[in-house]
């Protein structure tokens, strides 16, 4: 099922977003960039994004929020959209428990882990704010400079990652656990 509102630029939208568009509804679409975003968007941005007309977009955006997904937030430029960080969070823990088991989990925390002690040996910092301040503390080059600015922010992810790894096998029986049934 295709959202109606959607075919407005049929014929002249490049092959692939004909595609999306045929493949998925105006829903989906919508979901699918405001669940991606990685800043707050106006929903006339995420509209063009999703190839949606800008009311429809707004109505599904609504849903979202009322959902839980998305979160809002008025500005002098309008409403943004973002992801709800809870929803976020607990989707991928969802997702690390239903794909890996306890010792899995383990495993993955050790590597992170190990990633994370490295950095610190390497650039003699305790964080990732610290590795950033190198950055405008020494005379770097540019390429090195762009090189530090990368592993703070996958020292970052590798931190977020890493607090979801320990919540998830902190907590693996409770979200593993399934009432029995009764008879």
């Amino acid at each position: 099922m295709t959202d109606s509102s959607s075919d407005s630029g049929k014929g002249t939208d490049p092959s692939y977003v004909q595609r999306w568009k045929e493949q998925t509804t105006g829903f989906d679409r919508v979901r699918s960039v405001a669940f991606a975003l990685q800043e707050p968007r106006t929903a006339g941005w995420i509209a063009d994004e999703a190839y949606v007309s800008e009311p429809t977009t707004r109505n599904h955006l609504s849903r979202l929020v009322d959902l839980g997904i998305l979160v809002t937030d008025d500005t002098s430029n309008g409403r943004t959209y973002y992801p709800d960080p809870i929803y976020s969070r607990l989707t991928a823990l969802r997702e690390l428990v239903n794909e890996n088991s306890a010792a899995e989990l383990a495993e993955q925390a050790v590597a992170i882990q190990r990633d994370i002690e490295a950095w610190k040996h390497e650039y003699e910092v305790d964080d990732p704010s610290g590795l950033r301040a190198t950055v405008a503390g020494e005379e770097l080059a540019a390429e090195e400079a762009r090189t530090r600015l990368q592993q703070a922010d996958d020292w970052g992810s590798a931190k977020y990652h890493l607090s979801l790894l320990r919540d998830a096998i902190d907590h693996y029986d409770t979200y593993t656990a399934r009432p029995s049934a009764s008879a």
